[in-house]
């Protein structure tokens, strides 16, 4: 599961959660974005985010972050991470979990049709969120759609499966405008990443993205 995590948030989890048990995988990864390509403003620096991953999925055996692309100083590519994923697991059946809203905007990734050659696409309906594709990514979709996880799971690769997960409305933009205002981030965020967020003065001005 990629993404910025700035900072990660319940709605997070609960959609990784829900893939685990919904997929029957054996481990769900957190790739936080290093050096983003589609976002202008400036990333609240990865230690720290890094570092309220790891808060947030302490005590779940199946949870891990992988730091790859914030070791790097390199534009985070998704296509690139899946290819040094399936590198080090040649073997392994690989899953990528994404947003309704980021797979809207999937051509104007890097090299985006070879994630397909990769793995599998898991799309999260996001509320609010409605499919706004078409062109060359509505016929890959239809060419690729699976109508359940056992269809899905008949290929290696390539398919395109869109989830809809119990969904919780948050944002991390919400959790950032709220922590601005001092407001209770309660519910919101695992309380230790609440904890940290005040400890480490995190988003005392508001960012808009």
């Amino acid at each position: 599961m990629g993404g910025m995590f700035d900072p990660v948030h319940n709605g997070h989890l609960n959609i990784a959660q829900n893939c685990l048990q919904a997929l029957g995988l054996d481990a769900l990864r957190f790739i936080p974005c290093g050096v983003p390509v589609h976002r202008d403003n400036t990333l609240t620096d990865s230690r720290y985010r890094l570092e309220m991953l790891k808060l947030a999925i302490t005590g779940q055996e199946k949870f891990s972050v992988d730091d790859r692309e914030c070791r790097s100083k390199e534009p985070s590519y998704t296509q690139s991470s899946l290819s040094s994923i399936r590198e080090e697991n040649p073997e392994a059946r690989l899953f990528f979990l994404m947003g309704l809203d980021a797979f809207n905007s999937l051509p104007t990734w890097h090299r985006w049709t070879e994630i397909f050659e990769l793995a599998h696409l898991i799309v999260a309906t996001r509320p609010g969120v409605t499919p706004a594709y078409d062109g060359v990514l509505q016929k890959e979709h239809e060419k690729r759609v699976a109508s359940s996880v056992e269809e899905m799971k008949q290929d290696r690769h390539g398919r395109i499966y869109t989830a809809a997960f119990e969904e919780k409305d948050i944002s991390s933009s919400m959790i950032r405008e709220r922590v601005a205002r001092n407001d209770t981030l309660r519910g919101l965020v695992p309380s230790n990443v609440e904890t940290y967020i005040h400890n480490e003065h995190l988003y005392k001005e508001v960012q808009t993205s």
